[in-house]
């Protein structure tokens, strides 16, 4: 299922995104940063929000688009991070 923007909670967005950060925290995969970054990206778009909010939305996803591309790159890498995601 797909959800356009109309049918976002700011409130569960928020709430998604925070333990996603938490998560990539724990085991700093491409898969939690892109999802991050995607989710900060739409709550930049977000008219809910404060403009304050969105800027900083907006900035934290340039951010995160950086985490994303050296976790993609730390995993093509044939040294790569070995540590264990249990």
């Amino acid at each position: 299922m797909n959800l356009d923007d109309n049918d976002v909670r700011p409130d569960a967005m928020i709430a998604g995104t925070l333990c996603l950060m938490s998560c990539y925290t724990q085991h700093p995969v491409a898969a939690y940063a892109g999802k991050v970054a995607h989710n900060l990206t739409r709550m930049a778009a977000l008219a809910e929000l404060s403009p304050e909010l969105r800027t900083i939305c907006a900035r934290l996803s340039r951010q995160w688009e950086g985490l994303h591309a050296e976790a993609r790159s730390r995993a093509s890498c044939p040294n790569r991070d070995d540590r264990s995601l249990h």
